[in-house]
């Protein structure tokens, strides 16, 4: 990735918003990859998403979710503040939205009840620990909003891994919406940045609104480059990711001190519930042997990438042992 920064960096860019020749090879080889027309290069899976309501809602209207979706928990009300739009949170376990709730909120209403312009649904579900909502439940659900004539967004910032563990193609995951964001760093390891795909009418107006939040940024060829490398090479090995987490949330589960599911480790997270301290505390002591870990609610997440190997997942089983070792003994 810096090799091609690099060079990246060495040619001209171009002025226009979509004039850039390293961006306009990332949002191709990006279309491609997800199965859409066409794609926007966007600095954030945040600002891809605020796009994709922007484009789809009007002020007053609503879209529909569920309460632990990142777009409602983690976007800073973004939703309220740039379109005018209103969740209406949804019934949900582990990120996969209640079809039957889903339907009675689309059913037709009447001039004193605000219109459903939007299904959100987010796939791997990062609130959950990464869980992966299953293919059949995300085309069901999609089949129901279209038969409402309403779009559906994917959230799919860590759209990979939920292809990787489901064993299909980000592609069929991508076909049940009319718009797809995904994050190129996280599991894909670049630096920064993200995508936003659709048709190309969507994407066309998407520039616009881009533009409109701050995001026409410029010159884009040097992030877009580690873009292009993190496609076309770290896909495929977030299976060690996921082997990786299994490994971790096996030997944490051992360890007295701590609660772990296992069985709901389905992608790249494990969330720990610590028992005999605090999630922050256990954070701060376990930064103390070099292990970063994020509280989370009553949990610790833990988030494996490129950059834990063996090695790393024995050292993080090592540092937990030793602070829940002198937790218990009072040290």
């Amino acid at each position: 990735m810096v090799d091609a920064m690099r060079r990246a960096a060495e040619q001209p860019c171009g002025f226009e918003l979509r004039e850039d020749p390293v961006v306009c090879q990332l949002e191709e080889y990006a279309a491609e990859i997800i199965g859409k027309e066409d794609a926007l290069f966007v600095p954030t899976c945040t600002m891809a998403n605020q796009i994709a309501l922007h484009l789809h809602c009007r002020q007053g209207e609503l879209f529909l979710t569920e309460a632990n979706a990142h777009v409602v928990t983690s976007e800073s009300a973004a939703p309220a503040a740039l379109t005018g739009a209103m969740p209406k949170l949804l019934a949900a376990e582990a990120g996969a939205i209640d079809l039957d709730d889903l339907r009675d909120t689309l059913a037709p209403g009447d001039a004193q009840r605000p219109r459903a312009a939007m299904v959100v649904q987010e796939n791997t579900h990062v609130r959950s620990g990464g869980r992966v909502v299953p293919f059949a439940h995300i085309r069901a659900a999609s089949e129901i909003a279209r038969s409402h004539g309403v779009p559906v967004h994917i959230d799919g910032a860590r759209i990979f891994n939920a292809a990787i563990s489901l064993a299909i193609d980000a592609r069929d995951l991508a076909a049940q919406c009319s718009t797809v964001a995904f994050n190129l760093n996280k599991g894909l390891g670049a630096p920064l940045g993200a995508i936003l795909a659709g048709s190309k009418k969507v994407i066309a107006e998407a520039v616009r609104v881009r533009q409109m939040f701050g995001g026409g940024w410029r010159p884009a060829g040097i992030p877009a480059a580690a873009g292009i490398v993190a496609l076309d090479t770290m896909i495929e090995r977030l299976h060690d990711d996921h082997r990786h987490a299994r490994q971790l949330a096996s030997g944490l589960a051992s360890m007295a001190g701590l609660h772990v599911d296992v069985h709901k480790v389905e992608s790249n997270i494990v969330l720990a519930r610590p028992t005999s301290m605090t999630p922050s505390a256990l954070a701060a002591d376990l930064a103390q042997h070099g292990v970063r870990v994020l509280p989370f609610g009553n949990h610790v997440r833990l988030v494996t990438h490129h950059e834990i190997t063996p090695p790393g997942v024995r050292t993080t089983l090592t540092a937990f042992h030793a602070v829940l070792n002198g937790a218990r003994h009072g040290s």
